[in-house]
């Protein structure tokens, strides 16, 4: 009984604390009698219902996202810094052979709106790594608000730098880390390394030769990016010991995608009212770029892969170590 009554006192306490600094932050004067009232009613209520209304009054204030990531979401859609679809997404289990219980690793996703499409397709637990300092902090409240703590963990991390679990992963997604990764070898010896035997990836990636109009294209860019040939990354994979088993070239698929949220833009910029100014000059300098962008995979000067690749058993033979060799 002692101690219910002190976590109702801490309660009563945080509560007022709370409203003392709202008071303070918007410059009103602070009625103590008042908050007080307010309070015990609200507690009274909460008694009432089945509900948690407890969790309503004392819930942390709900995450305010920066201009820019309300720019991304406008153009690529809810909590999105890409072109991307919920529908693909949920593909991309099923592509590895993921089981249901199987432990996932989902690498740069940027945003909450790829992994809940992931988590909606997966029943298993999922660990994001994410190395954008930017998102992270709204990836984390998008997690939390879908509820997905419970088997969705996530972490920042250095991409050049991060070492993972050996062999504790069924299956690894990734999104454009090697884009924006400036020592490629690593990531892949990393990925060969967490991966159980018998396991596979998803990895997805711009390629390309450097060309001049690559700064413009990927000005509005979280990361400087580093983007390499085809046969360049393939040898990457290989010098780790992973075993290549799709190429697949997606860049029109990805260019449809991107089309179409240009397209519905405008629609978009009807249906959420004005924009601050802020976001509005960030959807500005993010739609130049992307044209940019969409303009070289149109011309086919940059392109779209992705790779399906597996870290081989014990007893499999190994591939040939030169990537680019041609078949015999």
């Amino acid at each position: 009984m002692a101690v219910a009554l002190k976590a109702l006192f801490d309660k009563r306490r945080l509560a007022l604390t709370r409203a003392r600094f709202r008071a303070w932050w918007e410059g009103e004067a602070f009625d103590e009698d008042n908050a007080v009232a307010e309070i015990e009613a609200s507690l009274a209520a909460a008694n009432d219902e089945t509900g948690d209304a407890d969790d309503a009054l004392f819930d942390a204030p709900e995450f305010e996202p920066t201009p820019r990531l309300v720019a991304l979401s406008v153009l690529w859609g809810e909590d999105r810094i890409r072109p991307g679809d919920s529908t693909t997404d949920k593909l991309e289990p099923a592509r590895i052979g993921l089981a249901p219980d199987g432990v996932l690793a989902l690498l740069g996703p940027g945003h909450v709106g790829p992994i809940a499409a992931v988590a909606g397709a997966h029943p298993g637990k999922i660990d994001v790594f994410e190395w954008r300092e930017e998102t992270f902090e709204a990836l984390q409240a998008g997690i939390a608000k879908a509820e997905l703590g419970g088997r969705v963990n996530a972490a920042r991390v250095d991409i050049e730098a991060h070492v993972f679990t050996p062999n504790h992963y069924d299956g690894l997604l990734s999104t454009d880390d090697f884009a924006y990764c400036s020592y490629p070898p690593h990531l892949a010896q990393q990925i060969m390394k967490c991966l159980k035997p018998g396991a596979a990836a998803v990895v997805e990636s711009y390629v390309g030769l450097r060309i001049a109009e690559l700064p413009t294209a990927f000005a509005s860019s979280f990361a400087e990016p580093h983007i390499r040939a085809h046969g360049d990354l393939l040898q990457f994979f290989v010098d780790a010991g992973l075993r290549l088993e799709a190429d697949e070239d997606v860049t029109e698929d990805f260019l449809e995608t991107a089309r179409q949220s240009f397209k519905q833009l405008g629609e978009k910029l009807t249906s959420v009212g004005g924009l601050d100014v802020n976001a509005a000059q960030e959807l500005a300098w993010e739609a130049e770029a992307w044209r940019m962008r969409l303009k070289l995979l149109a011309q086919r000067r940059l392109e779209r892969r992705r790779f399906i690749l597996r870290k081989p058993t014990g007893d499999e033979p190994a591939q040939a170590e030169n990537a680019n060799a041609p078949d015999a």
